[in-house]
């Protein structure tokens, strides 16, 4: 099944757009994530909710590999941008992926199999008055939430924007022999300031909305930033699904 595509999202909302428009033939289990097989655009596609992560994203995307050998992964969801220039709802191509612990573990696209879809991906419009930005993305543990943290680790890594997964499963895909692409939508500027959401998850790898309404029910001064993050991850949802849609159909 190697003409598969592969497309990995941490949680529910980042792939949302793109599920409702994949004519679904299968959903599969993959232990605490879960996946869906169908057609989109005219090819096969497996549509995977990792749970957020750098080991749960690596334990899917292993699952993935072994069960569907796709011919392509595309890592997709938000990044918070770690420097100015970068707004809410941009499209991010990583060209680079780096690890806060060493350089060595770093990734290049630099395969011949990446590097055909980083120019795929360059010469894909984004939606109107909506910006591309090839650039260089960190993968961390936790959530960078404050505008000080951000610009720190922008400027100690050269990143221009900051997630949780992406790196794991680019590295398996390396060692595999798969291609490889990451699409970011960006979900927070430099200057946001994010409500710690390190406490909401499940133990599916979700954000508990039950664990974030209670979080902003005894927190109230939080409460704007909660409505700002939603309608920022709603714009940038978006945004991706007609980013993603357009690059596969070409």
């Amino acid at each position: 099944m190697n003409e598969t595509i592969a497309i990995l999202g941490a949680v529910s909302e980042e792939i949302a757009g793109i599920k409702r428009e994949i004519n679904i033939s299968d959903r599969v289990r993959l232990d605490k994530s879960e996946a869906w097989f169908g057609k989109y655009q005219g090819r096969n596609i497996v549509l995977v909710r990792t749970g957020v992560g750098r080991k749960r994203a690596q334990n899917a995307t292993q699952q993935v590999i072994d069960k569907f050998n796709p011919e392509v992964i595309i890592s997709m969801g938000y990044a918070g941008a770690l420097t100015e220039g970068l707004n809410v709802g941009d499209m991010f191509v990583a060209s680079t992926i780096l690890s806060p612990e060493s350089d060595s573990t770093s990734f290049e696209m630099d395969d011949p199999k990446n590097l055909k879809w980083l120019e795929l991906a360059k010469k894909t419009p984004p939606p109107e008055n909506v910006k591309l930005k090839i650039g260089r993305l960190i993968t961390v543990d936790m959530v960078v939430h404050t505008p000080k943290a951000k610009k720190e680790l922008g400027s100690r890594f050269r990143a221009e924007a900051v997630e949780m997964e992406t790196l794991e499963i680019a590295l398996l895909t390396r060692v595999n022999q798969i291609a490889f692409i990451s699409i970011r939508g960006i979900s927070d500027a430099v200057n946001h300031e994010l409500i710690d959401c390190s406490s909401f998850l499940g133990s599916d790898g979700e954000l508990s909305k039950l664990r974030a309404g209670w979080y902003v029910l005894t927190h109230p001064k939080s409460l704007k930033n909660a409505f700002s993050l939603r309608s920022n991850t709603q714009i940038a949802t978006q945004n991706l699904t007609d980013f993603i849609s357009r690059l596969i159909s070409t």
